[in-house]
Protein backbone atom coordinates (compact mmCIF):
# COMPACT_ATOMS: atom_id res chain seq x y z
CA UNK A 1 0.00 0.00 0.00
CA UNK A 2 1.59 3.27 -1.11
CA UNK A 3 0.29 6.35 0.43
CA UNK A 4 2.26 10.22 1.29
CA UNK A 5 1.28 11.88 4.78
CA UNK A 6 3.97 14.19 6.84
CA UNK A 7 4.51 12.51 10.41
CA UNK A 8 7.24 14.35 11.95
CA UNK A 9 5.98 17.36 13.94
CA UNK A 10 2.13 17.74 15.68
CA UNK A 11 1.02 19.89 12.87
CA UNK A 12 -0.47 23.96 13.62
CA UNK A 13 -4.06 24.72 12.03
CA UNK A 14 -2.90 25.73 8.94
CA UNK A 15 -0.22 22.75 8.17
CA UNK A 16 -0.61 21.02 5.11
CA UNK A 17 1.74 17.65 5.63
CA UNK A 18 2.90 14.67 3.51
CA UNK A 19 5.30 11.84 3.91
CA UNK A 20 5.34 8.75 2.20
CA UNK A 21 4.34 4.78 2.69
CA UNK A 22 4.50 1.85 1.71
CA UNK A 23 2.24 -1.38 2.68
CA UNK A 24 1.28 -0.10 5.79
CA UNK A 25 4.97 1.33 6.69
CA UNK A 26 6.61 5.13 6.48
CA UNK A 27 9.50 5.64 3.89
CA UNK A 28 9.85 8.92 4.10
CA UNK A 29 7.73 11.93 4.93
CA UNK A 30 8.53 16.27 3.92
CA UNK A 31 5.91 19.29 5.14
CA UNK A 32 3.69 20.62 2.57
CA UNK A 33 3.43 23.79 4.21
CA UNK A 34 0.11 25.96 4.13
CA UNK A 35 -2.20 27.97 1.96
CA UNK A 36 -0.73 28.10 -1.52
CA UNK A 37 0.93 24.83 -1.14
CA UNK A 38 -1.80 22.61 -1.50
CA UNK A 39 -2.64 24.50 -5.02
CA UNK A 40 -2.11 22.28 -7.81
CA UNK A 41 -1.51 19.18 -5.68
CA UNK A 42 -4.34 17.22 -6.63
CA UNK A 43 -4.03 15.18 -9.99
CA UNK A 44 -6.75 13.87 -12.01
CA UNK A 45 -8.84 11.40 -10.46
CA UNK A 46 -8.24 12.69 -7.58
CA UNK A 47 -11.04 12.45 -4.35
CA UNK A 48 -12.39 15.73 -3.04
CA UNK A 49 -12.31 16.73 0.44
CA UNK A 50 -13.65 15.01 2.87
CA UNK A 51 -13.39 15.21 6.76
CA UNK A 52 -11.32 12.00 8.90
CA UNK A 53 -10.61 11.46 12.44
CA UNK A 54 -8.79 8.90 14.61
CA UNK A 55 -11.57 7.38 16.58
CA UNK A 56 -15.36 8.64 15.89
CA UNK A 57 -18.80 7.51 15.48
CA UNK A 58 -19.75 9.88 13.18
CA UNK A 59 -19.68 8.61 9.81
CA UNK A 60 -16.28 6.09 9.99
CA UNK A 61 -18.08 4.63 6.88
CA UNK A 62 -16.79 5.52 3.90
CA UNK A 63 -18.33 8.96 2.54
CA UNK A 64 -16.92 9.74 -0.14
CA UNK A 65 -17.14 8.50 -3.91
CA UNK A 66 -15.08 5.65 -5.09
CA UNK A 67 -14.67 6.87 -8.67
CA UNK A 68 -13.01 9.84 -8.18
CA UNK A 69 -13.41 13.24 -9.08
CA UNK A 70 -16.06 15.59 -6.93
CA UNK A 71 -16.48 12.76 -4.01
CA UNK A 72 -17.33 14.59 -0.70
CA UNK A 73 -18.11 13.20 2.58
CA UNK A 74 -16.78 11.88 6.03
CA UNK A 75 -14.69 9.11 7.03
CA UNK A 76 -14.33 8.99 10.73
CA UNK A 77 -14.25 12.58 11.84
CA UNK A 78 -13.90 12.95 15.23
CA UNK A 79 -10.84 13.65 17.58
CA UNK A 80 -8.69 10.79 18.66
CA UNK A 81 -9.51 9.56 22.17
CA UNK A 82 -12.98 11.08 22.31
CA UNK A 83 -15.06 8.36 23.86
CA UNK A 84 -18.87 9.46 23.79
CA UNK A 85 -20.11 9.36 27.46
CA UNK A 86 -18.57 9.44 30.73
CA UNK A 87 -17.55 6.87 33.06
CA UNK A 88 -20.16 6.26 35.77
CA UNK A 89 -19.72 4.64 39.22
CA UNK A 90 -16.00 4.88 39.34
CA UNK A 91 -14.42 4.67 42.88
CA UNK A 92 -11.94 2.57 43.34
CA UNK A 93 -13.45 -0.93 42.36
CA UNK A 94 -16.72 0.54 41.89
CA UNK A 95 -19.38 -1.36 39.36
CA UNK A 96 -20.16 0.52 36.31
CA UNK A 97 -23.39 1.56 35.37
CA UNK A 98 -24.77 -0.23 32.14
CA UNK A 99 -24.01 2.74 29.51
CA UNK A 100 -21.27 4.27 31.72
CA UNK A 101 -18.81 3.88 29.52
CA UNK A 102 -17.99 5.37 25.81
CA UNK A 103 -18.26 2.43 22.86
CA UNK A 104 -14.51 1.11 23.33
CA UNK A 105 -12.75 -2.21 23.77
CA UNK A 106 -9.77 -3.30 26.23
CA UNK A 107 -6.97 -1.83 24.23
CA UNK A 108 -8.95 0.97 22.49
CA UNK A 109 -8.19 2.31 25.92
CA UNK A 110 -4.76 2.30 26.31
CA UNK A 111 -4.00 3.61 23.07
CA UNK A 112 -5.53 7.23 23.08
CA UNK A 113 -8.17 5.84 20.06
CA UNK A 114 -6.01 4.31 18.28
CA UNK A 115 -9.08 2.42 16.06
CA UNK A 116 -6.77 1.35 13.13
CA UNK A 117 -3.48 0.13 13.88
CA UNK A 118 -0.49 2.68 14.01
CA UNK A 119 2.64 1.10 12.21
CA UNK A 120 5.64 3.06 11.60
CA UNK A 121 8.98 2.47 10.26
CA UNK A 122 10.71 -0.62 11.63
CA UNK A 123 7.54 -1.99 12.71
CA UNK A 124 7.14 0.05 15.46
CA UNK A 125 3.57 1.73 16.79
CA UNK A 126 3.51 5.58 16.23
CA UNK A 127 1.48 7.45 19.22
CA UNK A 128 -0.06 11.00 19.51
CA UNK A 129 -0.48 13.37 16.39
CA UNK A 130 2.00 11.07 14.24
CA UNK A 131 -0.27 8.00 14.83
CA UNK A 132 -3.92 9.96 14.16
CA UNK A 133 -2.46 11.21 10.95
CA UNK A 134 -1.30 7.76 9.53
CA UNK A 135 -4.28 5.90 10.85
CA UNK A 136 -6.41 9.03 9.01
CA UNK A 137 -4.43 8.24 5.79
CA UNK A 138 -4.66 4.82 6.10
CA UNK A 139 -7.96 4.62 6.66
CA UNK A 140 -8.93 6.99 3.91
CA UNK A 141 -7.23 4.95 1.27
CA UNK A 142 -8.21 1.62 2.72
CA UNK A 143 -11.76 2.86 2.64
CA UNK A 144 -11.70 3.92 -1.00
CA UNK A 145 -10.47 0.17 -1.77
CA UNK A 146 -7.28 1.60 -2.73
CA UNK A 147 -3.68 0.00 -2.23
CA UNK A 148 -1.74 2.74 -3.55
CA UNK A 149 -2.05 6.57 -3.53
CA UNK A 150 -1.47 10.03 -2.11
CA UNK A 151 -3.32 11.22 0.79
CA UNK A 152 -3.26 15.19 1.60
CA UNK A 153 -4.01 15.92 5.36
CA UNK A 154 -4.72 19.46 6.44
CA UNK A 155 -4.16 19.77 10.60
CA UNK A 156 -7.48 21.59 11.66
CA UNK A 157 -6.77 21.45 15.31
CA UNK A 158 -7.30 20.02 17.98
CA UNK A 159 -6.40 16.36 16.65
CA UNK A 160 -8.84 17.10 13.59
CA UNK A 161 -7.36 17.06 10.44
CA UNK A 162 -9.08 17.42 6.79
CA UNK A 163 -8.16 15.38 3.93
CA UNK A 164 -7.53 17.57 0.76
CA UNK A 165 -7.09 15.09 -1.70
CA UNK A 166 -6.36 11.24 -2.48
CA UNK A 167 -4.39 10.47 -6.19
CA UNK A 168 -3.27 6.47 -6.48
CA UNK A 169 0.25 6.49 -7.29
CA UNK A 170 0.79 5.08 -10.88
CA UNK A 171 3.53 3.27 -12.22
CA UNK A 172 5.96 5.40 -14.82
CA UNK A 173 5.76 5.23 -18.28
CA UNK A 174 7.95 2.18 -18.67
CA UNK A 175 5.88 0.63 -16.03
CA UNK A 176 7.99 0.59 -13.01
CA UNK A 177 7.44 1.99 -9.91
CA UNK A 178 9.28 5.38 -8.55
CA UNK A 179 11.60 5.12 -5.98
CA UNK A 180 11.30 4.77 -3.29
CA UNK A 181 8.14 2.78 -3.86
CA UNK A 182 9.95 0.59 -6.29
CA UNK A 183 12.64 -0.65 -3.73
CA UNK A 184 10.13 -0.91 -1.05
CA UNK A 185 8.40 -3.11 -3.29
CA UNK A 186 10.59 -5.67 -4.19
CA UNK A 187 11.80 -5.91 -0.77
CA UNK A 188 7.98 -6.86 -0.14
CA UNK A 189 8.01 -9.32 -3.18
CA UNK A 190 11.17 -11.14 -1.76
CA UNK A 191 9.26 -11.54 1.66
CA UNK A 192 6.23 -12.98 -0.20
CA UNK A 193 8.55 -15.48 -2.17
CA UNK A 194 10.03 -16.54 0.87
CA UNK A 195 6.60 -18.31 2.15
CA UNK A 196 6.39 -21.48 1.48
CA UNK A 197 2.83 -22.64 0.13
CA UNK A 198 -0.05 -23.19 2.66
CA UNK A 199 2.36 -21.25 5.38
CA UNK A 200 3.06 -23.68 7.43
CA UNK A 201 5.40 -21.62 9.87
CA UNK A 202 2.14 -19.72 11.07
CA UNK A 203 1.95 -19.37 14.39
CA UNK A 204 -1.57 -17.95 15.48
CA UNK A 205 -2.78 -16.38 19.12
CA UNK A 206 -5.69 -13.99 20.52
CA UNK A 207 -7.22 -12.01 22.99
CA UNK A 208 -10.92 -11.83 22.82
CA UNK A 209 -12.65 -10.01 25.76
CA UNK A 210 -15.55 -10.24 27.76
CA UNK A 211 -17.67 -8.57 30.66
CA UNK A 212 -18.44 -9.04 34.05
CA UNK A 213 -22.25 -8.40 35.23
CA UNK A 214 -23.54 -8.18 38.31
CA UNK A 215 -27.31 -8.79 36.75
CA UNK A 216 -28.88 -7.56 39.63
CA UNK A 217 -27.91 -4.33 39.42
CA UNK A 218 -27.01 -4.39 35.68
CA UNK A 219 -23.46 -2.96 36.83
CA UNK A 220 -20.30 -4.50 34.82
CA UNK A 221 -17.83 -5.72 37.61
CA UNK A 222 -14.13 -4.39 37.07
CA UNK A 223 -12.43 -7.10 36.17
CA UNK A 224 -9.65 -6.21 37.88
CA UNK A 225 -11.30 -7.16 40.71
CA UNK A 226 -11.07 -11.02 40.41
CA UNK A 227 -8.10 -11.75 37.38
CA UNK A 228 -4.39 -9.99 37.32
CA UNK A 229 -2.64 -7.71 34.12
CA UNK A 230 -0.65 -10.57 32.93
CA UNK A 231 -1.99 -14.47 32.54
CA UNK A 232 -3.94 -16.48 30.48
CA UNK A 233 -6.96 -15.02 32.43
CA UNK A 234 -6.41 -11.64 32.65
CA UNK A 235 -7.97 -7.76 33.01
CA UNK A 236 -6.88 -4.61 30.74
CA UNK A 237 -7.27 -1.38 30.75
CA UNK A 238 -10.81 0.69 30.85
CA UNK A 239 -11.59 4.63 29.15
CA UNK A 240 -10.47 7.88 30.43
CA UNK A 241 -11.80 8.38 34.21
CA UNK A 242 -11.69 5.05 35.74
CA UNK A 243 -8.58 5.68 37.39
CA UNK A 244 -6.70 2.34 36.78
CA UNK A 245 -9.33 0.10 37.16
CA UNK A 246 -9.06 -2.70 34.55
CA UNK A 247 -12.72 -3.04 33.75
CA UNK A 248 -12.54 -5.24 30.46
CA UNK A 249 -11.60 -9.22 31.24
CA UNK A 250 -9.75 -11.00 28.24
CA UNK A 251 -8.35 -14.60 27.35
CA UNK A 252 -4.94 -15.12 26.21
CA UNK A 253 -4.15 -18.26 25.50
CA UNK A 254 -0.70 -19.48 24.70
CA UNK A 255 -0.06 -19.22 20.42
CA UNK A 256 -0.25 -22.42 18.67
CA UNK A 257 0.64 -23.54 14.99
CA UNK A 258 -2.70 -25.21 14.42
CA UNK A 259 -5.87 -24.00 15.32
CA UNK A 260 -7.19 -27.43 17.34
CA UNK A 261 -4.00 -27.10 19.53
CA UNK A 262 -4.63 -22.71 20.34
CA UNK A 263 -8.46 -23.65 20.98
CA UNK A 264 -7.16 -26.05 23.75
CA UNK A 265 -5.61 -23.31 25.11
CA UNK A 266 -8.69 -21.20 24.86
CA UNK A 267 -10.53 -23.37 27.01
CA UNK A 268 -7.62 -23.92 29.65
CA UNK A 269 -7.26 -19.98 29.34
CA UNK A 270 -11.56 -20.31 30.43
CA UNK A 271 -11.15 -22.36 32.95
CA UNK A 272 -8.52 -20.50 34.35
CA UNK A 273 -10.69 -17.24 34.42
CA UNK A 274 -13.71 -19.31 36.37
CA UNK A 275 -11.36 -20.57 38.92
CA UNK A 276 -10.07 -16.96 39.31
CA UNK A 277 -13.19 -15.63 39.36
CA UNK A 278 -15.20 -17.03 42.10
CA UNK A 279 -18.05 -14.92 42.29
CA UNK A 280 -20.96 -17.28 40.36
CA UNK A 281 -23.63 -14.49 40.81
CA UNK A 282 -21.36 -12.75 38.25
CA UNK A 283 -22.30 -13.28 34.75
CA UNK A 284 -20.36 -13.58 31.43
CA UNK A 285 -20.85 -11.39 28.68
CA UNK A 286 -19.35 -11.23 24.63
CA UNK A 287 -20.20 -10.50 21.45
CA UNK A 288 -20.10 -6.94 19.55
CA UNK A 289 -21.95 -4.72 22.39
CA UNK A 290 -23.73 -7.19 25.17
CA UNK A 291 -24.04 -3.88 27.17
CA UNK A 292 -24.88 -0.22 25.79
CA UNK A 293 -21.24 1.45 25.91
CA UNK A 294 -19.15 -1.64 26.17
CA UNK A 295 -18.04 -2.53 22.73
CA UNK A 296 -15.68 -5.43 22.76
CA UNK A 297 -12.94 -7.27 20.71
CA UNK A 298 -12.43 -10.77 18.91
CA UNK A 299 -8.83 -9.71 18.56
CA UNK A 300 -6.64 -12.27 16.47
CA UNK A 301 -3.02 -12.62 16.16
CA UNK A 302 -0.90 -13.92 13.29
CA UNK A 303 3.10 -14.16 12.52
CA UNK A 304 5.17 -16.09 10.50
CA UNK A 305 2.83 -14.70 7.31
CA UNK A 306 4.00 -11.05 5.84
CA UNK A 307 1.63 -8.41 6.94
CA UNK A 308 -0.14 -7.02 3.41
CA UNK A 309 -3.27 -4.64 2.34
CA UNK A 310 -4.69 -8.17 0.42
CA UNK A 311 -4.29 -10.07 3.22
CA UNK A 312 -6.12 -8.09 5.91
CA UNK A 313 -8.77 -7.32 2.68
CA UNK A 314 -9.15 -11.45 2.47
CA UNK A 315 -9.79 -11.36 6.49
CA UNK A 316 -12.34 -8.81 5.46
CA UNK A 317 -14.26 -10.40 3.26
CA UNK A 318 -14.35 -14.12 3.76
CA UNK A 319 -14.03 -13.57 7.79
CA UNK A 320 -15.81 -10.73 9.42
CA UNK A 321 -18.33 -10.61 6.50
CA UNK A 322 -19.30 -14.14 7.63
CA UNK A 323 -19.45 -12.90 11.33
CA UNK A 324 -21.04 -10.02 10.67
CA UNK A 325 -23.68 -12.45 8.80
CA UNK A 326 -24.36 -13.78 12.47
CA UNK A 327 -23.81 -11.17 15.27
CA UNK A 328 -26.50 -9.99 17.40
CA UNK A 329 -28.15 -7.04 15.67
CA UNK A 330 -27.45 -4.92 18.84
CA UNK A 331 -22.99 -5.49 18.17
CA UNK A 332 -23.81 -2.74 15.04
CA UNK A 333 -24.02 -0.52 17.57
CA UNK A 334 -19.90 -1.18 17.80
CA UNK A 335 -19.26 0.51 14.15
CA UNK A 336 -18.27 2.44 13.12
CA UNK A 337 -15.81 3.86 16.27
CA UNK A 338 -14.48 0.43 16.52
CA UNK A 339 -14.14 -2.88 14.84
CA UNK A 340 -13.43 -1.01 11.65
CA UNK A 341 -12.61 -2.75 8.22
CA UNK A 342 -9.16 -3.52 8.21
CA UNK A 343 -8.04 -2.59 11.90
CA UNK A 344 -4.89 -4.01 12.31
CA UNK A 345 -1.83 -3.50 15.04
CA UNK A 346 1.88 -4.28 15.03
CA UNK A 347 2.72 -6.84 17.51
CA UNK A 348 6.35 -7.25 19.08
CA UNK A 349 6.65 -10.52 18.38
CA UNK A 350 7.11 -8.98 14.48
CA UNK A 351 3.45 -10.55 13.65
CA UNK A 352 0.19 -8.50 13.76
CA UNK A 353 -3.01 -8.44 15.04
CA UNK A 354 -6.68 -8.13 13.29
CA UNK A 355 -8.83 -6.20 15.31
CA UNK A 356 -11.97 -5.79 13.52
CA UNK A 357 -14.04 -8.87 14.91
CA UNK A 358 -16.22 -8.78 17.62
CA UNK A 359 -15.61 -11.32 20.41
CA UNK A 360 -16.58 -14.60 19.19
CA UNK A 361 -16.88 -15.77 22.62
CA UNK A 362 -20.07 -15.56 22.14
CA UNK A 363 -20.05 -19.33 22.61
CA UNK A 364 -17.48 -22.54 22.04
CA UNK A 365 -18.86 -23.10 18.44
CA UNK A 366 -18.35 -19.45 17.24
CA UNK A 367 -15.20 -19.28 18.52
CA UNK A 368 -14.15 -22.44 16.83
CA UNK A 369 -15.28 -21.56 13.97
CA UNK A 370 -13.91 -18.28 13.84
CA UNK A 371 -10.42 -19.17 14.44
CA UNK A 372 -10.24 -22.38 11.84
CA UNK A 373 -11.68 -20.50 9.75
CA UNK A 374 -8.98 -17.11 10.19
CA UNK A 375 -6.33 -20.15 9.99
CA UNK A 376 -7.64 -21.39 6.87
CA UNK A 377 -8.13 -17.73 4.84
CA UNK A 378 -4.23 -16.83 5.93
CA UNK A 379 -2.88 -19.96 5.14
CA UNK A 380 -4.47 -19.38 1.48
CA UNK A 381 -5.48 -15.66 1.18
CA UNK A 382 -3.50 -15.59 -2.42
CA UNK A 383 -6.58 -18.08 -3.47
CA UNK A 384 -9.00 -15.67 -2.38
CA UNK A 385 -9.35 -12.80 -4.76
CA UNK A 386 -13.10 -11.46 -4.09
CA UNK A 387 -13.96 -8.11 -2.71
CA UNK A 388 -17.80 -7.31 -2.26
CA UNK A 389 -16.94 -4.95 0.49
CA UNK A 390 -14.91 -2.53 -1.63
CA UNK A 391 -18.36 -2.20 -3.26
CA UNK A 392 -19.88 1.18 -1.88
CA UNK A 393 -23.78 -0.38 -0.94
CA UNK A 394 -22.16 -3.23 0.83
CA UNK A 395 -19.19 -1.33 2.57
CA UNK A 396 -22.08 1.20 4.14
CA UNK A 397 -24.22 -2.20 4.93
CA UNK A 398 -21.70 -3.14 7.03
CA UNK A 399 -20.98 -0.14 9.45
CA UNK A 400 -25.00 0.09 9.49
CA UNK A 401 -25.81 -3.22 10.31
CA UNK A 402 -27.63 -4.07 7.51
CA UNK A 403 -27.17 -7.63 7.15
CA UNK A 404 -29.52 -8.65 4.14
CA UNK A 405 -27.55 -6.98 1.11
CA UNK A 406 -24.25 -8.62 2.30
CA UNK A 407 -26.09 -11.82 2.29
CA UNK A 408 -26.48 -11.63 -1.26
CA UNK A 409 -22.21 -11.46 -1.43
CA UNK A 410 -22.29 -14.20 0.69
CA UNK A 411 -22.66 -17.50 -1.90
CA UNK A 412 -19.27 -16.85 -3.86
CA UNK A 413 -16.98 -16.02 -0.91
CA UNK A 414 -18.57 -19.25 1.06
CA UNK A 415 -17.75 -21.42 -3.01
CA UNK A 416 -14.52 -19.98 -2.96
CA UNK A 417 -13.80 -20.97 1.12
CA UNK A 418 -14.98 -24.74 0.83
CA UNK A 419 -12.89 -25.25 -2.31
CA UNK A 420 -9.60 -24.20 -0.54
CA UNK A 421 -7.08 -27.53 -0.22
CA UNK A 422 -7.11 -26.91 3.38
CA UNK A 423 -10.77 -26.91 3.57
CA UNK A 424 -12.03 -30.68 4.25
CA UNK A 425 -9.46 -30.91 7.23
CA UNK A 426 -11.45 -27.85 9.02
CA UNK A 427 -14.63 -28.39 8.10
CA UNK A 428 -16.04 -29.91 11.15
CA UNK A 429 -15.18 -26.87 12.84
CA UNK A 430 -16.82 -24.10 10.31
CA UNK A 431 -19.54 -26.27 8.61
CA UNK A 432 -21.69 -25.34 11.55
CA UNK A 433 -20.78 -21.60 11.01
CA UNK A 434 -21.86 -22.07 7.31
CA UNK A 435 -25.14 -23.90 7.92
CA UNK A 436 -25.81 -20.83 10.78
CA UNK A 437 -25.45 -18.05 8.31
CA UNK A 438 -28.04 -20.81 5.88
CA UNK A 439 -30.59 -20.37 8.48
CA UNK A 440 -30.31 -17.00 8.99
CA UNK A 441 -29.68 -17.55 12.37
CA UNK A 442 -27.85 -15.12 14.96
CA UNK A 443 -26.35 -15.24 18.17
CA UNK A 444 -27.60 -13.66 21.37
CA UNK A 445 -25.30 -11.13 23.29
CA UNK A 446 -27.76 -11.13 26.12
CA UNK A 447 -26.66 -14.30 27.51
CA UNK A 448 -24.77 -15.45 30.24
CA UNK A 449 -21.72 -17.37 28.40
CA UNK A 450 -19.63 -19.04 31.15
CA UNK A 451 -21.47 -22.01 31.46
CA UNK A 452 -20.58 -22.94 28.00
CA UNK A 453 -16.90 -22.69 28.34
CA UNK A 454 -16.30 -24.45 31.66
CA UNK A 455 -18.74 -27.29 31.42
CA UNK A 456 -17.50 -30.75 30.98
CA UNK A 457 -17.58 -31.06 27.46
CA UNK A 458 -15.37 -32.51 24.51
CA UNK A 459 -13.38 -29.13 23.48
CA UNK A 460 -13.80 -29.86 19.96
CA UNK A 461 -17.75 -30.89 19.60
CA UNK A 462 -18.94 -28.50 16.59
CA UNK A 463 -22.52 -29.57 16.11
CA UNK A 464 -24.61 -27.13 15.78
CA UNK A 465 -28.46 -27.90 17.03
CA UNK A 466 -30.61 -26.48 14.26
CA UNK A 467 -33.77 -24.86 14.02
CA UNK A 468 -33.73 -23.71 17.89
CA UNK A 469 -33.23 -20.00 18.44
CA UNK A 470 -30.51 -20.86 21.38
CA UNK A 471 -28.28 -22.85 19.26
CA UNK A 472 -25.39 -20.85 20.00
CA UNK A 473 -25.60 -22.19 23.55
Amino acid sequence: MLILIHMDKTPQATDSTTACLFNLAVLDCQPLGAGAAMGGVLGAGGVGAGWLGGSDSAGAELGAERQGGDGRGRVGAGRQGDYGSGVGGVGGQGEYGNGGVGAGGQEEYGSGGDAFGSLGGGGRELRGAAGVLRNTAVRALYSLGLDSGEVELRAMGERRYMVTGITPVMPEPAGALPEPYRSASAALARMLDSEQPGRPGLLMGMDPEFLLLRESTGRVVPASRYLPMEGVAGCDAGPPGTRGVFPVAELRPAPRGEPRALLAQLMSAAREADRLITDRSLRWRAGGMPLRGWALGGHLHFSGVTLCAPLLRALDNYLALPLFLLEDIRAAARRPRYGVLGDFRPQPHGGFEYRTLPSFLVSPVIAKGAVCLAHLIVSHYEDLPLRPLDREDLHAAFYSGGKSPVRTAWPPLEAQLRALGGYAAAARWIDPLLRAIAEQQSWDESRDIRGSWVRSAPPYSGALPSGRADAYQ
